[in-house]
């Protein structure tokens, strides 16, 4: 008996042969198989296998393979299963000296390395290219995003790291910049490609939340303040506000259309082309942009109207203002200059109004300017910009009494908020036919119209035209 339970524990201390399945057997009964999931692949440990987060997994209890290091590993592995089952599994803890821990600790450590080098320059660079990626057609607010990125936004935070911008960094930023002066809408303009960096850092897991998420709406609720005298009491002599709504009242102050003589002036001093440019530009209100992006696939002469659906700015061709194409009726005056230009260009099948100077689309909005400025010169007219024609267009059909959902509808208004507040000093008569009113109250202007409209290209040989190269920036300052 006692020499049976020698050899027992003798057996117990032996290693196990490479690629043994079974212990061995014990006073001649027949041998134990080891249970799935232990075997012993080399004489330097029993190798556990079991499956965790959807992975095969296998680590090792080293040491000779005896019988009781198999046993050990049994117990371990039935201690991990019942772990993984009841959730409460962790490798690291399981197996600290593991492989697959030391590997996951160095990947953490080199990815907290790359988190902090990656500063706020990396994350505006990412958001430009991510930007001109998923907005293919916003040429225009790309340049937007990318020059406030350049002067406003770069000189502050480049090198400084995500997680350092903080909710009190931004409102002091953002009180600063009120400080400057400027507008509600243009420091949310400001903030957008800041907000958007700072969505990327999110998303990459280099900060823990957006501190934007938590911060008040940019614009501030508005308070009017009353001044009073030494006496404290208001002024007797204020002004008349250009608009009751704050929202509007910028746009209300720069309203300063040409009335009728001054129109007849400025055009009787233009010729060719670029007098049909502006009389179509008086009495149609496109935009600038939308001038020189007009084709003549977009003229409907059957309807009498035309489609406005593209617009060229910062030398790219974009989507209209808001994003939606629109149909805008033709005035006789507008449909005269398309007449006029039908003769000069039509036949080319492309752009509506050509530069005289090259016989191709205008360049700019900074060409069509200074053939603007010498006009005015030369009819003795105050100078106001190429964009007051839009302006001209809107308060002429306003007080000519027109419907002003239609005003609204061919200037490309979403509602008539715009047209009620800026041009609410014009006055207005009773509901007509829309277009109608307008017929009847410049039929004398509009007689003339055929005369204004020349059909023969012509330019002052005294006037030569700059050839410095400009930048389609006119529109981004106005409201309409």
């Amino acid at each position: 008996m006692a020499k049976a339970k020698l050899q027992q524990s003798n057996a117990g201390n032996e290693p196990l042969p490479v690629g043994s399945t079974h212990f061995p057997s014990v006073n001649g009964s027949l041998p134990e198989a080891f249970p799935p999931g232990i075997s012993i692949r080399s004489g330097r440990g029993v190798q556990l296998e079991f499956t965790y987060d959807g992975r095969r997994c296998t680590e090792t209890l080293k040491g000779p393979p005896t019988v009781k290091l198999v046993r050990q590993a049994i117990v371990k592995r039935q201690a991990v299963l019942l772990d993984i089952q009841y959730n409460r599994f962790s490798y690291e803890a399981a197996f600290p000296d593991s492989r697959r821990v030391q590997n996951a600790t160095r990947s953490a450590e080199a990815a907290s390395a790359d988190k902090r080098q990656i500063t706020m320059r990396d994350l505006f660079d990412d958001f430009l290219r991510t930007y001109r990626v998923e907005n293919p057609a916003a040429a225009n607010t790309l340049h937007t995003h990318t020059e406030v990125i350049r002067s406003r936004l770069a000189p502050v935070f480049s090198d400084t790291l995500p997680s350092k911008v903080t909710q009190d960094t931004l409102i002091s930023f953002r009180e600063n910049l009120r400080k400057e002066g400027l507008s509600d809408k243009r420091i949310s303009n400001v903030l957008t490609p800041l907000r958007g960096a700072l969505a990327l850092a999110l998303e990459r897991g280099l900060i823990q939340d957006n501190p934007f998420l938590r911060m008040r709406p940019t614009t501030r609720r508005r308070h009017v303040k009353i001044e009073l005298d030494k006496e404290g009491l208001p002024s007797f002599d204020e002004e008349l506000p250009s608009s009751l709504d704050p929202k509007y009242e910028n746009a209300a102050k720069q309203a300063d259309p040409l009335d009728g003589k001054e129109r007849a002036r400025v055009l009787d001093a233009m010729t060719g082309q670029v007098r049909n440019f502006f009389l179509f530009a008086f009495w149609s209100g496109l935009r600038t942009g939308e001038l020189i992006a007009l084709r003549w696939c977009d003229v409907d002469w059957k309807n009498n109207r035309i489609c406005v659906r593209l617009s060229w700015s910062k030398a790219s061709f974009t989507n209209t203002k808001g994003k939606r194409s629109r149909w805008v009726e033709l005035t006789e005056p507008a449909r005269q200059a398309l007449l006029a230009q039908k003769v000069i260009t039509g036949r080319l099948e492309r752009w509506v109004f050509h530069n005289p100077r090259t016989q191709d689309r205008w360049q700019n909005s900074e060409r069509v300017r200074q053939h603007w400025i010498a006009a005015l010169k030369t009819a003795g007219v105050k100078y106001r910009k190429p964009y007051q024609t839009r302006h001209t267009y809107a308060s002429a059909m306003v007080s000519a009494g027109e419907v002003p959902e239609w005003v609204a509808d061919q200037m490309g208004h979403l509602d008539t908020r715009m047209v009620a507040e800026v041009y609410a000093k014009w006055v207005r008569r009773p509901d007509m036919t829309p277009g109608a009113s307008a017929a009847r109250a410049y039929a004398e202007e509009w007689a003339k119209a055929a005369q204004w409209a020349d059909r023969v290209d012509t330019l002052p040989a005294e006037f030569e035209e700059s050839t410095t190269n400009a930048v389609d920036d006119e529109d981004d300052d106005e409201e309409l």
